[in-house]
């Protein structure tokens, strides 16, 4: 391979070759799938993590993130609970017994099992998280699925693709992703501004060693990243086309926490205090990536081909379930409200939860249909038919959920007591008259209340409601694009037919 120049960057300094670098993987056989104590003692490690200038020691202790860190432990640990254990895990090649997320779908019987078990997950976090540890296990088997063509560029690149699945599967591995980029002057290309994205800074025969920062979202609860080029690079932009993984221990990564929503008093935020996912910004100053890592190297353009189309069909999959949850949520919460504010047989009412369950029941049947329409890959795998309608279509409908349930809760979800009033003998006594509903007592009404503005009106339901719009780009480019990936051709031949066009349209 080319040996690089050291790329200038505003951070000019020399590039930092540390003593202590990452182990290789390639021989290190794991137990299978995790109980909830053994994942919690995994993100037990030297990972450096900020909060509010502050180094984290552990975020399973830690007011902020410690809520958190142990519901997903809870999810560990139903892998061996017996009712749950077929439907979350599988005995592999070896005998070890691995989790459904790193199951590769050869047969439409394992797809439907990938299914079922993401939807373990996505109940657990009542729709809340994003980025469950099933979405980015999902990208493992979409490049596993496209080894081949990695395989093509480089045969490294295909055992390593292969190898990083078997890896991550028998180990059990937690992973996030850092998908995008800081956002930054967006008139200057990556190599008008290097700092703009991920880099190789320096060559080894050992490995890469990688500067930039990426944004990332569950990182502080992962065990590893992969850093996917999602830019449109350009021919000349190789040094900025990296796909590789990297433990979030890694020496010189260092992620830095937004303002966290976990620890809150649960009365008072009944979603947020257990179910931040927390996004950082996640630093690389100058950090060793063996090459038994690297999944794709300074492949510019086939970097823009292999990604979305590709690979993140798969964790999209996922994702799906997990919309389908949240918007399901969204109706309950409105009805719910409706039924114990006494409106529910009112007619514009009726008439929103019913363009509710319209969308979420449109939601659902691409989803399905796009499962029923799954097709085999070249390398064996069932994958499910493309959906461009379904993101798009949730894209636009997303805020439309949001505001009918402030329209059906209306001033309910603002003039809400705190937790601490109900402690208070002489407050309680009042609550106890006004805070009733039809139907429900004042405590049930109050943390029916508390829980739809929580996701909704909320900082947290704010960050959840962007997340949900802008996770996968610009809104506008994604409902282009149900447009773009449409087969039109049988309704435009019919109309030419019929009216004896001459011309092709």
């Amino acid at each position: 391979m080319e040996k690089l120049m050291e790329i200038k960057t505003t951070l000019d300094k020399p590039v930092i070759e540390r003593d202590k670098e990452m182990p290789a993987f390639k021989d290190i056989k794991g137990s299978g799938i995790k109980n909830g104590a053994q994942f919690l003692e995994s993100l037990r490690d030297d990972r450096v993590i900020y909060y509010k200038g502050e180094r984290v020691k552990d975020v399973t202790t830690h007011p902020t993130f410690r809520n958190m860190a142990h519901k997903i432990a809870e999810s560990y640990d139903k892998q061996h609970d017996p009712d749950y254990q077929n439907r979350m895990s599988f005995v592999d090649e070896d005998g070890v017994r691995c989790s459904n997320s790193y199951l590769p779908p050869d047969t439409k019987e394992n797809l439907e099992a990938r299914r079922s078990n993401t939807e373990v997950w996505v109940n657990d976090a009542m729709g809340m998280l994003g980025r469950l540890p099933d979405f980015v296990a999902s990208m493992t088997i979409g490049l596993y699925d496209i080894r081949h063509e990695l395989g093509a560029l480089n045969p490294k690149l295909a055992d390593n693709a292969e190898n990083y699945l078997k890896f991550a599967r028998q180990n059990d591995l937690c992973l996030s992703h850092g998908l995008h980029d800081p956002c930054m002057d967006k008139t200057l290309r990556p190599s008008e501004d290097p700092d703009r994205c991920v880099r190789v800074v320096k060559e080894r025969e050992d490995g890469i060693i990688v500067r930039g920062a990426r944004f990332n979202t569950f990182g502080l609860f992962s065990n590893e990243i992969m850093i996917c080029p999602t830019y449109g690079f350009t021919e000349d932009e190789e040094d900025f086309a990296l796909w590789f993984t990297v433990p979030c221990d890694a020496p010189g990564l260092s992620q830095i926490a937004r303002e966290g929503y976990g620890g809150r008093n649960p009365l008072d935020h009944p979603a947020s205090a257990v179910y931040d996912e927390v996004d950082s910004l996640i630093v690389f100053d100058d950090v060793f990536i063996p090459w038994e890592r690297v999944l794709l190297y300074r492949e510019p353009i086939k970097a823009n081909q292999l990604f979305r189309s590709r690979v993140m069909h798969w964790a999209s999959f996922a994702g799906g379930s997990l919309t389908i949850l949240r918007m399901e949520i969204l109706c309950a919460i409105a009805e719910m409200l409706a039924k114990t504010s006494g409106v529910i047989k009112r007619p514009e009412v009726i008439a929103k939860l019913g363009e509710m369950c319209t969308y979420t029941g449109a939601i659902k049947s691409s989803f399905e249909l796009s499962t029923l329409k799954a097709v085999k890959t070249p390398a064996g795998n069932y994958k499910p038919a493309p959906a461009p309608e379904r993101r798009s279509f949730t894209t636009m409908v997303s805020e439309r959920f949001i505001e009918i349930v402030e329209q059906i809760g209306t001033s309910s979800l603002i003039f809400l007591p705190t937790a601490e009033d109900w402690d208070n003998p002489e407050i309680k006594e009042y609550l106890d008259v006004y805070m009733r509903g039809k139907d429900s007592s004042p405590l049930d009404r109050h943390k029916l209340c508390k829980f739809a503005w929580d996701i909704t009106g909320d900082g947290f339901g704010a960050r959840q409601q962007m997340y949900e719009r802008l996770h996968s780009g610009d809104p506008g480019v994604m409902v282009a694009n149900a447009w773009r990936n449409t087969d039109l051709s049988h309704a435009r031949n019919l109309i030419s037919g019929f009216l004896d066009l001459d011309g092709e349209y």
